[in-house]
């Protein structure tokens, strides 16, 4: 009778390259920025048309750690950062808090040290609408409830750790718009006044201090324990 066919043996298969690991688009901005991309809108408390050009904004608020870098880098200033109640600074296990009870000057040394800048009122409110969908909150339409770190729902004695929140993100993943804290705008009210805007609301707020076309006007020495900074820089 024949032999038997000796069966072929199976081949190995080449191992998958793995993929890449994904990189954020951040449209050319720096890690830990995006890009917003400019348009035209009217804002919300005075009815005024504006234009925006693209920008680049922080995903995330800055931290109490952040600034304590900042601090020991002698490009920033810790006076009176710690009068505030509540407040962030030097307090164990606080360091992914935002950081609180700077004054406006504070703010914008911060983020000129980081080679950035404080965005205007118009900037920050383009991103926190949604830019073109015009939403009344970072994430739309839908009444605020656990999409953000606010008194509404839960009465609240400090603020969030950044980026607590995911589900209150704008469309290019901007985190804490809404709730949180405050955030330092180079819009001030009038041309007169020294005063300037602080957006976005608070960990304290339970109403309508959360839509995004809201403001709040602070001198630019007042401080507290629910305003603190993001930074912005023109886009590349």
């Amino acid at each position: 009778s024949a032999a038997p066919v000796a069966s072929a043996a199976p081949q190995p298969t080449a191992a998958a390259t793995p993929a890449p690991p994904s990189v954020p688009d951040t449209g050319g901005c720096p890690a830990g920025m995006v890009r917003i991309k400019g348009g035209s809108f009217k804002l919300a408390a005075i009815k005024a048309q504006v234009t925006v050009k693209d920008y680049c904004l922080d995903v995330n608020l800055a931290t109490t750690d952040q600034y304590a870098a900042c601090v020991q880098s002698k490009k920033c200033n810790d006076g009176a950062v710690k009068v505030c109640d509540p407040s962030t600074y030097g307090a164990e296990g606080k360091g992914n808090l935002p950081m609180i009870c700077i004054d406006f000057t504070q703010a914008t040394d911060y983020c000129k040290a980081q080679n950035k800048r404080l965005p205007s009122g118009e900037e920050w409110e383009w991103a926190a609408r949604g830019g073109p969908e015009a939403w009344t909150y970072p994430w739309g339409n839908e009444p605020p409830a656990e999409q953000l770190c606010w008194s509404g729902k839960t009465k609240r004695n400090e603020p969030c750790p950044i980026g607590s929140f995911p589900a209150g993100a704008n469309p290019q993943g901007v985190l804490d718009l809404a709730g949180n804290i405050f955030q330092w705008t180079t819009t001030g009210n009038d041309v007169v006044s020294s005063a300037r805007f602080g957006r976005g609301g608070s960990w304290r707020d339970s109403g309508d201090e959360v839509k995004a076309g809201k403001t709040a006007v602070f001198k630019t020495t007042y401080r507290c324990g629910y305003l603190g900074v993001r930074c912005a820089m023109s886009a590349p």
